[in-house]
């Protein structure tokens, strides 16, 4: 289900605040601002598909999770961060936003790196 859909719709991105990048902060438009931000608006609840919403939820999820795996790497002194899990079985999406969310957190020098399951 979340493979068919657009977080952007649900989420705010830095360019719908700033109309583009935020330079001053090395933030590119395409970065999320507010999860779930649009739905502050009636107009936007009432467009948005369930497919949507699931992108948004799986965005918001493993933007956390690659924050927190970046903080504990660094406070650790670890230099190689491996997810495995039930949850990433089969789920590409979930990876490829892992592997995002890793590199968007540690600006490019922690990698997210996973199991090959069965």
């Amino acid at each position: 289900m979340a493979s068919k859909g657009d977080s952007t719709n649900v989420d705010k991105l830095v360019k719908d605040i700033y109309g583009g990048d935020y330079e001053r902060f090395g933030l590119q438009g395409s970065a999320v601002a507010s999860s779930f931000g649009h739905m502050m608006s009636q107009d936007k609840r009432d467009s948005i598909s369930k497919e949507d919403l699931a992108r948004a939820t799986l965005v918001t999820i493993t933007n956390n999770i690659g924050s927190i795996a970046r903080m504990c790497a660094v406070n650790e002194k670890i230099e190689r961060v491996v997810f495995v899990g039930n949850f990433l079985r089969i789920n590409t999406v979930s990876m490829k936003l892992l592997a995002y969310a890793m590199d968007f957190w540690s600006k490019g020098q922690l990698r997210a790196l996973f199991l090959e399951h069965e």
